[in-house]
């Protein structure tokens, strides 16, 4: 039966799936005629982690599909699943992946390729183009109604004003914004049909965490002047956000809003600073911190270092010429690199503020930078052993 259900076959007694309908800007055009392409709200389940909305995508056509077959190929349910778990891993909100059921269905996409459907869960798949929505129609009743749906979802108890569901976005976005920079992750497309009410990465499938440090990469071959570029992703929340506020007229003052709105850029750089303090082995705030901080991208992305592995690189490092030099090697600098040398000398009297020892130190970054990261060869090695009918690279 969980197969059958998995797979689209079948629905559970009191399943009632809907496609649903919302707006959006896409690449700053605003579209009203978009909805679920090709998923479907199946309904709520009581899971460890709360309740959550369970969806069926890659089921066919909905009423929203255009010209799309609703269809989804295997491959990109290989790389949504994985992607969204290593997500969760390090913490970042996102929607999960239950399943994937393969098919026998054969779609065309850059080539052919067996379909497939995969089973995801979320608190919600409230978007922002849900709110541009409403608004277009003028329909604040069904704006409150949706405001309280998520305020249960923000864990909020009882009834959630207006202000404070406006209040959440904001940090919750500042949040999710400031976690994909700390992680190296690009998000993709995001336009503001793909941004989360809730803070949380809808579709990360579409994403891919950084390998080498190239700050306008983009992982949406449809980018527009590098509007969804990794550098550009925190402005590409913000312009959501704002959208969501002149949605929220229908029920806030303009002045609430614009002054809720005015606290993103700072909420995320504190969330920022918090995140990587921590992927540098430092647990004290200082006020030249973020200065060592873009310091050390700087010094990255000058040679187009390996994002996440130069954290680990950092970790062994041992406060000895020895280690300066392995450093330099293992981020493809001289040996004798001014820039690199200046920083470490900055970084030692850094450290003179921690109460760390080496050891300490090593086992602090250590439970904060994973070994590996998700990389594009490791989706296309799982993709080819499940296209081959293995999945137990994909069960690992």
């Amino acid at each position: 039966t969980l197969k059958n259900l998995h797979s689209g076959s079948i629905l559970l007694p009191g399943m009632s799936p809907l496609a649903q309908k919302y707006a959006g800007h896409r690449h700053g055009v605003f579209n009203d005629r978009i909805g679920d392409a090709r998923s479907l709200l199946l309904g709520e389940v009581a899971t460890p982690l709360g309740r959550m909305e369970m969806y069926l995508k890659g089921g066919g056509r909905t009423p929203y599909a255009l010209r799309g077959d609703g269809y989804l190929g295997l491959r990109s349910a290989v790389k949504e699943y994985l992607v969204s778990h290593a997500l969760y891993g390090i913490g970042i909100p996102t929607s999960l992946p239950l399943s994937i059921c393969n098919h026998k269905r054969k779609i065309f996409r850059d080539q052919l390729e067996k379909s497939a459907t995969v089973i995801r869960l979320s608190p919600s798949h409230a978007r922002v183009g849900h709110f541009e929505w409403l608004a277009t129609r003028g329909n604040a009743a069904a704006m409150k109604a949706l405001i309280a749906h998520l305020g249960g979802c923000y864990g909020e108890g009882g009834e959630m004003s207006v202000e404070q569901f406006f209040k959440h976005s904001v940090q919750r976005a500042a949040h999710l914004a400031a976690a994909w920079q700390v992680w190296g992750f690009v998000a993709g497309t995001l336009n503001t049909d793909d941004i989360s009410a809730l803070g949380v990465t809808l579709d990360p499938g579409a994403g891919a965490f950084l390998e080498s440090c190239q700050a306008l990469l983009t992982e949406d071959c449809d980018a527009v002047d590098s509007v969804y570029a990794f550098s550009s992703q925190s402005e590409s929340i913000r312009f959501g956000l704002e959208v969501l506020g002149r949605a929220l007229r229908l029920l806030l003052h303009e002045e609430k809003i614009n002054a809720i709105l005015e606290s993103f850029y700072d909420q995320r750089k504190k969330a920022m600073l918090c995140g990587m303090r921590s992927r540098l082995g430092l647990m004290m705030s200082r006020e030249e911190d973020s200065v060592l901080i873009n310091q050390w991208l700087s010094i990255l992305h000058r040679k187009g270092a390996d994002y996440n592995s130069s954290f680990r690189y950092l970790m062994e490092w041992k406060n000895d010429e020895s280690s300066d030099h392995h450093l330099a090697d293992k981020l493809g600098l001289e040996r004798n690199d001014r820039v690199l040398a200046e920083w470490l000398n900055a970084y030692r009297k850094r450290l003179e503020n921690e109460c760390f020892t080496y050891h300490e130190r090593y086992r602090f970054m250590a439970g904060v930078n994973p070994i590996t990261i998700l990389r594009e060869a490791d989706i296309c090695d799982v993709s080819a052993a499940v296209e081959a009918g293995d999945f137990i690279p994909l069960a690992r």
